[in-house]
């Protein structure tokens, strides 16, 4: 009996040194699996009017997205709520530049990231010498990868033809964009 509790005891104390879920603690691999798993998703009954799968609808409602309303943002948004990572992002797309945590923009990284980092990309349109870059945003993604010249994102209400993003939208695509100067990449966190 006294060895039973012995073995009891010891199994207790390994389980309590272990890191209880090392994946949880990984923000960044939530965000992009999270994102990953809509791939595919597609609109329903024309522009901006509502999802193929009812739980991404659901999502989509939750985050506040109507019918008729672009969703680039509210797709970000509710992959980092599914996260449990706090924003200040609205339906809005330029709400997803984290002005307080800039990770690249003006064609240049201004800091490092790491892979376990919840990065989200906006690109601006227009004048690409706009001092006020945030109020050219139109739209946003979640970042899988970033290379030397190009960022891997997965985005929504976007296509795989290539035509303009958040205006002619039909689904939660990858894409592959080049750094540019009007792209911008930011860094969301828990604090």
């Amino acid at each position: 009996m006294a060895k039973n509790k012995a073995i009891l005891i010891c199994l207790l104390w390994v389980f309590s040194i272990l890191p209880t879920n090392s994946l949880v603690s990984n923000d960044g691999y939530c965000v992009k699996l999270t994102a990953e798993s809509f791939i595919g998703i597609v609109e329903k009954g024309g522009n901006n009017k509502g999802f193929t799968d009812p739980y991404f609808r659901k999502l989509m409602e939750k985050q506040g997205w109507r019918p008729g309303y672009a969703w680039c943002s509210f797709f970000v948004m509710g992959v980092l709520s599914e996260c449990g990572i706090p924003h200040t992002i609205t339906g809005w797309s330029p709400t997803a530049y984290n002005r307080k945590d800039v990770i690249f923009t003006n064609g240049k990284f201004l800091q490092s990231y790491s892979t376990n980092d919840v990065l989200v990309m906006t690109l601006s349109y227009g004048d690409k010498n706009n001092k006020t870059r945030y109020k050219g945003i139109g739209h946003t993604g979640i970042v899988e990868l970033v290379g030397k010249y190009s960022v891997r994102t997965v985005e929504g209400n976007t296509n795989d033809r290539g035509t303009r993003d958040s205006r002619t939208g039909d689904g939660v695509f990858r894409k592959v964009r080049p750094l540019s100067r009007n792209l911008h990449i930011t860094r969301w966190k828990k604090a």
